[in-house]
Parts: structure tokens; sequence; C-alpha cells
């Protein structure tokens, strides 16, 4: 009698114990990824890593205003962060690749910052975090709240594959460097923002307001002022005029997250601004065939959502960050990286 006491007082104490202890499935499903994101970006604003299960050999990386790092754990956001996230926030989790990725407004330092990360785990650890910081002025209208369709679930008869996802969501970039919307499937009503400012779809570009009297007269930006109006502004028309001409090449493109329940693909990459293209040609803006191009020479991280619904692209939401010339996104591989 006292032995099966005994035995039962000390299963217990190893009941409660482990009640305490934080223990990570080898897998983690949706819900799991789901959870853990906002519960990672709270717990980052408190300055505790120790709360998250990451692996012992994770690997960090974060940008700063000059470049990215890799980063030991406690640096970056996690000595900086001071709240968040905030009614922005935007997240998709992909079970199949044990990845989770989040758009977020939070707080550093007491100023407003737009994030993009992502979560990788293996065994249940977080094996991979990447921190995608937007420190500027953004267009907070629309970061005060995510727009509805990038939040709803798609009808479960409309929802598309894992792999149907991720190959729909990397012709965005293809469709840019190659200057023919053709090539990505935007739909009429496709709408991309990008730190906070309206880039394709939605009301037209204002015409010219008339030169001030006594203003000196500019030809050359009143034409091109004046030809702005005149660009579609669907995403299709706005990409084949060869707006984003001067993007050289998108490297590496990696699709991180194909969300099926929620018809999300979510992209990490670097494009290369060489600065190389001198003069800016376009097909069919009345009043304007060309222009100078950007001279700059930079790198630009950047964060792609996109809501895939039947098989086409409709509401885009990105981040996206200037570094200098020859920036690292820190994650290259001979798969996904082509010699500079």
């Amino acid at each position: 009698m006292k032995t099966g006491c005994l035995m039962t007082a000390a299963a217990v104490i190893v009941s409660i114990s482990l009640l305490g202890t934080p223990v990570h499935a080898a897998k983690c499903d949706r819900q799991c990824l789901v959870k853990m994101m906002p519960d990672y970006l709270v717990d980052t604003a408190k300055h505790d890593p120790k709360a998250v299960p990451f692996a012992a050999d994770v690997k960090f990386t974060e940008n700063s205003d000059k470049t990215i790092e890799r980063l030991q754990l406690g640096k970056g956001l996690w000595q900086t962060a001071s709240a968040g996230p905030s009614n922005f926030a935007i997240y998709a989790a992909d079970p199949k690749l044990q990845s989770v990725a989040c758009l977020a407004m939070m707080k550093e330092n007491d100023k407003d910052i737009y994030l993009g990360a992502r979560l990788k785990l293996e065994k249940g650890k977080i094996a991979e975090a990447e921190h995608i910081v937007f420190r500027g002025s953004t267009h907070k209208g629309t970061l005060e709240k995510p727009r509805r369709e990038l939040l709803e679930d798609v009808p479960k008869n409309e929802r598309m594959k894992h792999d149907q996802l991720a190959k729909i969501g990397t012709t965005h970039d293809v469709a840019l460097t190659g200057a023919d919307g053709t090539l990505a499937p935007m739909a009429k009503d496709c709408e991309r923002h990008g730190n906070g400012m309206i880039t394709a779809g939605g009301n037209p570009v204002p015409k010219a307001k008339p030169i001030p009297t006594g203003a000196k007269p500019n030809p050359e930006m009143e034409k091109i002022a004046h030809s702005m109006a005149a660009f579609p502004r669907d995403g299709t028309g706005q990409t084949s005029t060869g707006t984003f001409a001067y993007i050289t090449e998108g490297k590496p493109r990696r699709m991180v997250v194909a969300d099926e329940q929620k018809g999300l693909a979510v992209g990490f990459s670097m494009s290369d601004h060489t600065g190389d293209l001198k003069v800016q040609k376009f097909t069919g803006v009345p009043g304007i065939t060309e222009m100078p191009a950007p001279s700059q020479r930079f790198n630009p991280p950047a964060v792609h959502f996109f809501k895939i619904r039947k098989g086409q692209l409709h509401e885009m939401e990105a981040i996206g960050v200037s570094l200098p010339y020859g920036t690292l996104s820190g994650w290259e591989t001979p798969e996904n990286m082509n010699v500079r």
C-alpha cells in the first residue's frame, strides 16, 4: 500500500514538473506555428530570448541601416524593441516547410518600425530566424490595420496546393525583372503596397497641378509629372511599361512560406540595382518614351506577402530596405545565388 502511494506521489511530482517545462513536438502543426510568431514578437519586445525554443545552433540575421549581419541571440531587436506587435500584423504558416512569417508594425526605442520576419523550425526548435526592419517613414494610413482579404481563409473548395502557391509567388519577381506583366497572373483588382505606399492598383494618380504664378518652369519635370498620371495603375500594365527595368536582377528568390488555408505565398528576396542602366525606356505611356534611369547602386532586401485566389495574385503587401550595393542577405546558397 505504501509503495503504491509513493509511486502515485512520484507520478504527481513528475507531472507537475512537466507542466512547468516547455515540451516541443518534433513537428509543429499549423495552430502551433500561428501561435509561435506573435509569441516570438512579444518575447522580443520583452528582451527575453530564453522564453523562445531556439535550437542550440540557431542562425539569426537582422539588418541595420548599413548591412545585414548574423547576430547572437539577445542582440538587435532583442535589445531595442519596445513594443509589439500593433493592430497591423499579418501571419502566414507553413506546416510542410515548418516555417512561419509575418509583416507587423512594432516599436523600437519607442519609434514605429515595420518588420518582416520569418522563423524556421527543425525538430520543434527554431533553427533559423530572420528580421528585415524598415525604420523609415511609412504611409501610416495603410498600416493601421491589414486589408481584410490578407487575413481571410480561402474557402476549402478553392484552396490551392502548397507547391502551386509557391510557384505563383515566384512569378512576380520574374515579371518585374522581365518588364513583362503577363509573366505573373495579376488579377485586375491586384493592389500592391510597399512600405505602406500603394505602388500598383488603387485610385488613379491625380493630374499634375498648374505651376503657381511666378514659379520658375521646369519643362522636363512638368513632362514627367503630367506623364505619371498616364501610367497604367494595374499591376500587369504598369509592369509592362518598363517601370522596373532598373532592377538588374532578383536574387536570391526564396519562397519561404506557402499557407494553403490563407492562400498566401511569402517570399524573401534580394535584388541588384547596379546603376548600369543609363536610359530607361517606356512602352505604352502617352507623352513619355524614355527618361534617365536611377543611377544609385544599392541592394534592397524585401519581403512580399502574396494573396492568391483562383490562381491569381490579388493583394500584395511588401516591405523593402535600401542597403549599400554588395550587401548579401546572409542566406545565399549555390542554388539561389548567382555570382555578382
